[in-house]
């Protein structure tokens, strides 16, 4: 099946140091230990807490602790926790592990439970031993990622800590962090993820999958969802593949036909066995006429306009204080030069959707509450989603969209990740 393809994706994550398997958990290790050592102190002091437990049970995981767990244990096995410890004179966290772990674990975690405790009596004795002011959990109304604490275990936890229960608070500020910011290695990885998914929707928007009159949008849903299988990979959104057609209101036509004249979008986000970082690309193309006409030169002049509001969106993201304040001045500089622009993008990276600012909604094309308003911080990932729509008279003035989805970093300016698509695909 398109050996080609499939040997070309894996020469370069060969050559990154994804590929093989065994490369990648190396790479998962690394990435690990850079972020405990980089952003684990800073979240915890920007935060305020001086001590963060996170426990789970087996089948019921926490979401943080998948972040904070190496390759080789992808589940508690029983009941686990982590607990960090901030010494507020020196910076330094203490890394510790409580009940089982792996043998990755062993050189990243101190294990401090005594063959005679229990995980329970263990937590007890080292808080007891730390006296943090604050204990940051896993609680939050917002956010599913920072909401990982069973009732049960916050229950027992109370239970366990006596009288310094009281301090438990919940740690939506610390776990937020963490999963914002990222580190070197985890850009530079992000960004190869990003390439090779930019070359599985190039392929597949080709006639190398696609035959006009014959091939449906769900079967290059199923090519894509077959090579990112085949390189050992997964997807978490998607790939959905969708089209516009002349004499449609529907702007996202599914389980069609592809035909001659039609304008294909696909959405595809992917992620790695055992890398936690996810991609979000969405691509146009147009199928070319049985004459092998090109596209009209009105589809040329959305994609552009469509491009424009990416930097925009760019622009007012490296002057903005909050996600709400790019989404109203890049609205306000895209209304200026007359593009009817929607803007939803999202931080992205250690989720599909991700820990940080919420830049606009799709559902939500205004004010966007809690998440809006939170920093635009450097060192943070984004899908910049986005579209803009314009009547088109070479469809007799029908309202045609162009959707757009590019992973970018924000760090001092706000730059593409792995390039972006530059111009509209001819198929």
């Amino acid at each position: 099946m398109h050996r080609n393809l499939i040997e070309q994706i894996e020469s370069k994550l060969t050559a990154e140091g994804l590929m093989p398997l065994q490369a990648q958990a190396d790479r998962n290790v690394a990435i690990l230990k850079e972020r405990l050592e980089q952003v684990l102190p800073w979240a915890m002091e920007e935060a305020g807490f001086d001590f963060w437990i996170i426990a789970g049970r087996e089948n019921c995981m926490d979401p943080v602790l998948k972040t904070l767990y190496p390759w080789d244990m992808l589940d508690v096995r029983r009941n686990g926790m982590l607990a960090f410890h901030r010494n507020k004179a020196t910076g330094s966290v203490r890394k510790m592990v409580i009940g089982r772990s792996s043998p990755e674990m062993e050189s990243i975690y101190e294990r401090v439970q005594k063959p005679e405790e229990d995980i329970w009596q263990t937590l007890a004795r080292i808080v007891q031993e730390c006296n943090p002011d604050h204990i940051a959990i896993n609680r939050s109304r917002v956010d599913g990622f920072c909401d990982g604490l069973s009732a049960s275990m916050y229950q027992q936890m109370q239970e366990t800590l006596g009288k310094y229960g009281a301090r438990l608070v919940d740690g939506e500020e610390l776990s937020l962090r963490w999963l914002q910011r990222v580190t070197p290695l985890e850009k530079q990885t992000m960004g190869v993820l990003v390439e090779i998914t930019s070359d599985i929707i190039r392929y597949s928007f080709s006639r190398n999958v696609i035959t006009p009159g014959k091939t449906t949008t769900t079967d290059v849903e199923w090519f894509m969802r077959d090579v990112i299988n085949r390189l050992g990979f997964s997807y978490w959104f998607g790939p959905d593949v969708n089209l516009q057609r002349q004499g449609s209101d529907n702007s996202m036509m599914v389980n069609e036909v592809i035909l001659p004249g039609d304008l294909l979008h696909c959405d595809i986000g992917l992620k790695g066995t055992y890398l936690q970082l996810h991609t979000d690309l969405q691509w146009m193309a147009y199928v070319r006429g049985e004459d092998g006409s090109s596209a009209p030169q009105e589809f040329f002049d959305l994609f552009a306009k469509a491009k424009r509001l990416q930097d925009i969106v760019r622009e007012q993201m490296e002057h903005s204080r909050t996600g709400n304040d790019a989404f109203f001045s890049s609205m306000e500089v895209a209304k200026e030069e007359g593009i009817q622009a929607m803007i939803y993008t999202h931080p992205i990276g250690t989720f599909g959707h991700g820990a940080g600012p919420s830049i606009g909604r799709f559902d939500l094309q205004g004010f966007v509450p809690v998440t809006g308003e939170r920093e635009i911080l450097d060192q943070t990932m984004y899908a910049l989603e986005l579209n803009v729509a314009d009547k088109v008279q070479a469809w007799d003035g029908q309202l045609v969209y162009m959707y757009l989805e590019e992973d970018i970093c924000k760090d001092q300016r706000v730059d593409f990740l792995s390039g972006r698509q530059e111009e509209l695909i001819l198929i």
